[in-house]
């Protein structure tokens, strides 16, 4: 399987990625709703990161996310 996570697990960005545009998202628990593996399926795919997937999300009030990530940019939220 590629990929780390498949639709309808909950994620949050990693806690070790410095990217500042995720800031205010980074301690929301974002579901994902799409996974892609190519730049067929989704036109931000860099086909230079085959073996990776690159997921899409809502938050908890089913909101779109405006960013797309790949799996090493994810970590999974542990369930209470």
């Amino acid at each position: 399987m590629v990929g780390n996570f498949k639709k309808g697990d909950k994620v949050k960005v990693a806690s070790n990625n410095d990217n500042e545009n995720y800031n205010p998202f980074r301690n929301k628990t974002l579901t994902i709703t799409e996974k892609a593996t190519s730049s067929k399926q989704h036109p931000g795919f860099d086909d230079g990161m085959k073996g990776e997937a690159l997921y899409s999300f809502v938050d908890k009030d089913g909101n779109d996310i405006p960013f797309s990530l790949y799996d090493y940019e994810l970590e999974s939220v542990k369930r209470k």
